[in-house]
C-alpha cells in the first residue's frame, strides 16, 4: 500500500483506497493527499452533512456541495470552509 503525507493530519500514513464515489480530479487529489484514518473521519462527517442538510443524493447539487466539502475537509481548497454541523447529543 502506498504511503502519503495526509493534508488533514500531516502524518505519513497509508493512502485512502476506496474513493469510488468521487471522480476525476477530486479522486486523484484524495488518493495523493488523504490517509485512510482521516477518510474514516470524512465518512462520519459526510453522513452528518447529509443528515443535517437533508441532502438528496439524487440531486446534482448535492454532488457539488459534497465535492466542495471534501476538498475543504482535507484542506485541498483554501477558498472553501467546511460546513458546520450543529448536532448536539441529547443530555441523558
Amino acid at each position: 500500500m502506498a504511503e502519503i503525507t495526509c493534508s488533514r493530519c500531516g502524518e505519513t500514513k497509508e493512502a485512502v483506497q476506496n474513493t469510488a464515489f468521487y471522480r476525476g480530479e477530486i479522486r486523484e487529489k484524495l488518493r495523493a493527499h488523504a490517509c485512510q484514518d482521516c477518510w474514516g473521519d470524512w465518512i462520519k462527517m459526510q453522513i452528518m452533512l447529509i443528515n443535517e442538510y437533508r441532502l438528496n443524493l439524487m440531486d446534482p447539487n448535492t454532488d457539488e456541495f459534497l465535492n466542495k466539502q471534501i476538498l475543504a475537509f482535507f484542506k485541498l481548497d483554501e477558498s472553501s470552509d467546511v460546513a458546520s454541523v450543529d448536532y448536539v447529543p441529547p443530555a441523558e
